[in-house]
This record gives structure tokens, C-alpha cells and sequence, in this order.
């Protein structure tokens, strides 16, 4: 059978480019659709995973904050409150015991301006159980403090000072001075390296120091 083609009404057109074209768009967005599912399975699953890691750590939390409950209200307990305060009064004895009052205010005194004035010192213990002492300074100007907190920092005896409070004086005669109350670590015993002094050079060394030693003896003897 014959199928006449009359290309003057129906004239020959080639889809291949818009086939092609249509193939490579419909490729892409399969790929594109490939990679939004992979992403979003990715984001899905590392969502699950912090949910659990933070249902985990709430649970860990939850833990503790009960033992820690728990734990102050062994703390409360009046036997074991009078054990701790027993401890930490015996803990204070010894250490008035082993600090030696001279050396702690001469050490005091090595690091005080000169214009700063100490009203009160206590001895004690930090949290770590380690010595330190409660200072109360006065001084009539900011600069003198901040220059005894320096000083702290500086010297080896002690180390850097926490600021409790600080206020103005309102006691007689001495209105208008700062009052700054601190704690500082206190080590005892323990001093400053001492300067390295050079050795003086002997006499085998200075050959002219030699003559000039001979030379006077020789002298004396004639």
C-alpha cells in the first residue's frame, strides 16, 4: 500500500534536537530528584541521631540531678554536717598551727604599698583544701589596690587574688578611703630565686691581675 506525502501541505521537519533536548532535561531532573531524596534521607537520619544522642544526654542529666539530690541531702544529714565542720575546724588549727604569723605578715609586708594599710588578715583554707588568706585593705586612692593586686600576682608566697567586695569606708577619720576585701593563695616557705652573681675571675684566669700581685709582694719583701 502506498501512503502519498504531499510535503508542500506537511512539510518534513526534524524533532531529533528536541527529542535529545527533551531526553537530557528529563535525565537532569531525574538526577536532581536522585540527589534531593539523598540529601533529605541524609538530613533525616542525622535528625534521628542528635534526637536519640539528645534524648541520651537528657536521660544522663536526669541521672545525675537525682544523685546529686541525693547526695545533698546526705550532706544535710546532722552527723555528717557535724563531721564536715569538725573537719574544717581541725583542718584551720592545723594550719594556724603550721603558718608562722612573723613570716606571714613579713610576707605581707614585701608585697604592700606603701600608702595601702592591712585592717584585717585570717588564715584559711580554699575549697581545694589548699592555704589562703582573707585580706581586708584600705587605701585612700584605687591605684594603690590595683598595685597590691599586682603584687599578688607577682609574688611567689602568694597568687592571683578574687575581689569579694569592695566599699567605701564610712569609719571615723578615715572617710573617703576604698575598703577592698580579697582572698589570695598563700604558700609559705617559699622565696624568690636568688639573682645569679658571675664568678669572679681568679688569678689564673687574669694574668694582669697576677703581675700586679707579684709585683706588690715582691715590693713588700724588699
Amino acid at each position: 500500500m502506498k501512503i502519498a506525502i504531499n510535503l508542500a501541505s506537511k512539510p518534513y521537519q526534524n524533532l531529533r534536537p528536541y527529542y535529545t533536548a527533551a531526553c537530557i532535561a528529563a535525565v537532569s531532573l531525574l538526577i536532581l530528584a536522585l540527589v534531593l531524596a539523598g540529601e533529605e534521607r541524609q538530613e533525616r537520619y542525622e535528625t534521628s541521631s542528635l534526637t536519640r544522642q539528645i534524648n541520651r544526654l537528657e536521660k544522663e542529666l536526669e541521672d545525675l540531678s537525682g544523685e546529686q539530690q541525693q547526695l545533698e541531702e546526705w550532706l544535710k544529714k546532722p552527723e555528717v554536717r557535724e563531721i564536715r565542720d569538725r573537719s574544717a575546724f581541725l583542718n584551720s588549727l592545723i594550719l594556724r598551727k603550721s603558718i608562722s604569723w612573723t613570716q606571714m605578715f613579713l610576707d605581707v609586708e614585701k608585697i604592700l604599698p606603701p600608702k595601702a594599710q592591712v585592717t584585717s588578715i585570717r588564715p584559711g583554707l580554699s575549697r581545694s583544701q589548699q592555704p589562703e588568706l582573707n585580706l581586708s585593705v584600705t587605701a585612700a586612692e584605687m591605684g594603690t589596690l590595683v598595685e597590691l593586686l599586682k603584687n599578688l600576682e607577682s609574688s611567689p608566697q602568694f597568687g592571683s587574688p578574687v575581689v569579694d567586695s569592695q566599699r567605701m569606708a564610712t569609719e571615723k577619720g578615715a572617710e573617703g578611703h576604698i575598703i577592698l576585701v580579697m582572698s589570695t593563695p598563700y604558700r609559705p616557705g617559699v622565696s624568690a630565686p636568688a639573682p645569679v652573681q658571675e664568678a669572679e675571675p681568679s688569678k689564673e684566669q687574669n694574668p694582669a691581675a697576677l703581675t700586679t700581685a707579684s709585683v706588690a709582694q715582691q715590693k713588700g719583701n724588699r
